[in-house]
């Protein structure tokens, strides 16, 4: 058996085959899945905004003080601002689609493009928005009602959340790294 050259052939032939295969179906893969991603990104933006717009507006319009008013206002902006940018963003990659191996590794490298703009971006936002409740705070604090527990768990309050919010961008900085290099994996294997 181990001197059928036919054999040998079509066994060379069908490993090298099954290589190839397997790294077109992978790229196909990862580009079906970072579309889900990003689809659940995008509408997790939108969720947030239609949630966080009402209640901002409703807050800033019932204020008693201008400082609270231009507060919400400035965050409801700030939302707005992201949301549009997020969108702009994610036009195009969201719907673009791929019939040959070549295309896919073009969606992906895209797609890829824009998570690392989302993230540079996402950065901004937190610090635009710490700046927003940053002020707020300082100017709602010296009021006589204050105490000093309220004092305490207002800036404890915001730097839970600001942290939070510095935890889930290094996670994703990480999951946009590691997906980089899987990418980068699978194109070697297919080339």
């Amino acid at each position: 058996m181990n001197n059928d050259p036919e054999l040998k052939e079509w066994t060379s032939d069908w490993q090298t085959g099954s290589d190839r295969e397997f790294s077109v179906e992978a790229i196909r893969l990862y580009a079906q899945g970072r579309s889900r991603f990003m689809w659940t990104w995008v509408l997790s933006e939108l969720t947030v905004g239609a949630i966080a717009l009402p209640v901002l507006g409703y807050v800033g319009w019932m204020a008693p003080d201008a400082v609270q008013r231009w507060s919400m206002w400035l965050l409801a902006l700030i939302t707005i601002a992201a949301m549009s940018v997020g969108w702009w963003n994610w036009r195009g990659s969201l719907l673009a689609s791929a019939k040959t191996t070549a295309e896919y590794v073009a969606v992906s490298t895209e797609r890829l493009r824009r998570m690392r703009q989302a993230w540079r971006i996402g950065w901004i936002v937190l610090a635009a928005q710490v700046a927003v409740f940053s002020v707020w705070i300082w100017t709602r604090l010296p009021s006589a009602a204050t105490t000093a527990l309220s004092v305490r768990f207002a800036w404890g309050w915001l730097l839970f959340v600001t942290l939070s919010a510095v935890c889930f961008m290094l996670w994703m900085d990480r999951r946009i790294r590691r997906d980089a290099d899987t990418f980068e994996a699978l194109k070697r294997d297919l080339l």
